[in-house]
C-alpha cells in the first residue's frame, strides 16, 4: 500500500479562507488596542517605546517562525535584523534614497541572503545549526565593524528623513502609529499562513522531522522557505528601529538581540501567534517602569524563564490555561 503526499491531500482541506473569524477578531482587537494607546497616550517617551516594542515584536515573530516552526533555535536571526537596519541607513547616507525604498531593499537582500544561508546550514539540525547561525552572525557583525560604507565602529546616523510616504516616523506618534499597523498586518499574514498547507507542513516537521518525510513532505524545502520568510520579517523589524534608536551600529547584530527576542518569545509561548508580541511588551515595557539595575533586571528575567520553563514550558499562555483549569475544577467541586 502507497503512502499519498501530503502534496495530494484532498482540495477541501486546502480551501482555508484568508480571512477567518479569528484573523477579524485579531484585527478588531488590535485596532481597538493602537487606538488607546494612540489616544489615551501623550508622553513621547512612552509612545517611541510603544513603537520600538512594535517592531521588537516583529523580530520575535521572525524568531518564532524558526523556533515555533520548525523547532531551530536561530540565534544568528540578529544578521538579518542588522541587515535590515544597515542597508536603509546606508541607502540614505550615501545614496540619497528615501528610507522606504531602503526598507524593501533591506528586505530583499536578506531574503536572497536567507536563501544562500539555508542552502549552507539547514541541513544541520539542533544544536549544530544553532552555533553555525551564531557563527555567521558574528562574522556578520565583524564585518560592519571593519567596512567604511558601515562607518565602522561608530556606525551610521545624522538620518535627515525618516518617513514613509508622507508619514514622519520622527514624531513619536506617528511611529506608533506605523509601527502598530504594521505588525498588526505582518500577524495577519502569519495567521493565513498557520492555516495554509505551508502552516501545516510546518507543523509537522517540527513534531517530527522523519515522520513528515515519510509522508511525502520535502523537509529541507520547507525549512528552507521558513527561513527565507522569517529574514524579511527580521529585516523589517531592524527597519523600523531606526526612528527609536537613530542610529545603526555593529551591535545591532549582536547575538544578545537574538536571546532578548528568543526570551520574549518564551515568556509570550511558542504556539501562540500573538505570544511572541505579548512577551515583547512584558520585555520591553515592564522594565522601564521598575526602578531596577540593568544588572538586576537580567536576573529578574532570567529567573522568571527558569519559573516558566519549569512550571509551564508552553509559557504564559499554558501557565493560564493550568491556572483556568484549576479554577474550573475547584468552582465544579463546590456543593
Amino acid at each position: 500500500m502507497t503512502q499519498t503526499p501530503i502534496s495530494s491531500t484532498s482540495a477541501v482541506q486546502d480551501r482555508n479562507p484568508v480571512v477567518t473569524w479569528g484573523s477579524l477578531g485579531l484585527v478588531v482587537l488590535g485596532a481597538a488596542i493602537i487606538l488607546a494607546v494612540g489616544l489615551g497616550v501623550d508622553s513621547v517617551f512612552i509612545l517611541t517605546l510603544a513603537g520600538y516594542t512594535c517592531s521588537f515584536a516583529l523580530f520575535a515573530l521572525s524568531v518564532n517562525l524558526i523556533l515555533g516552526g520548525i523547532g531551530e533555535v536561530p540565534l544568528g536571526q540578529c544578521m538579518f535584523f542588522g541587515i535590515g537596519a544597515y542597508v536603509p541607513a546606508i541607502l540614505m547616507n550615501h545614496a540619497g534614497m528615501p528610507y522606504e525604498v531602503g526598507i524593501f531593499a533591506g528586505m530583499a537582500f536578506s531574503a536572497v541572503l536567507a536563501v544562500v544561508i539555508g542552502w549552507l546550514t539547514l541541513r544541520l539540525t539542533g544544536a549544530y545549526f544553532s552555533i553555525v547561525s551564531w557563527g555567521l552572525s558574528g562574522v556578520a557583525m565583524v564585518t560592519a565593524l571593519n567596512l567604511e560604507i558601515t562607518g565602522g565602529p561608530l556606525g551610521l546616523f545624522g538620518f535627515s528623513r525618516l518617513s514613509i510616504g508622507p508619514f514622519d516616523l520622527n514624531k513619536p506618534r506617528v511611529y506608533f502609529y506605523a509601527t502598530a499597523i504594521i505588525l498588526l498586518l505582518a500577524l495577519l499574514f502569519l495567521a493565513h499562513v498557520r492555516t495554509a498547507r505551508f502552516g501545516r507542513a510546518l507543523e509537522s516537521i517540527r513534531q517530527s522531522r522523519h515522520l513528515a518525510q515519510s509522508l511525502g513532505i520535502n523537509v529541507f524545502r520547507e525549512r528552507l522557505k521558513a527561513l527565507v520568510l522569517s529574514a524579511p520579517i527580521a529585516a523589517l523589524a531592524g527597519a523600523l528601529c531606526i526612528p527609536y534608536m537613530q542610529i545603526v551600529t555593529p551591535d545591532v547584530m549582536s547575538v544578545i538581540r537574538t536571546v532578548d527576542a528568543l526570551l520574549a518569545v518564551l515568556i509570550g509561548g511558542t504556539a501562540l501567534l500573538y505570544g511572541p508580541v505579548v512577551g515583547s511588551v512584558i520585555f520591553t515595557i515592564v522594565p522601564q517602569f521598575m526602578d531596577l539595575d540593568a544588572n538586576v533586571r537580567v536576573l529578574v528575567f532570567s529567573l522568571l524563564i527558569i519559573f516558566i520553563m519549569v512550571v509551564a514550558p508552553g509559557g504564559l499562555h499554558q501557565l493560564m490555561k493550568a491556572l483556568q483549569a484549576r479554577f474550573v475544577r475547584s468552582s465544579g467541586s463546590k456543593p
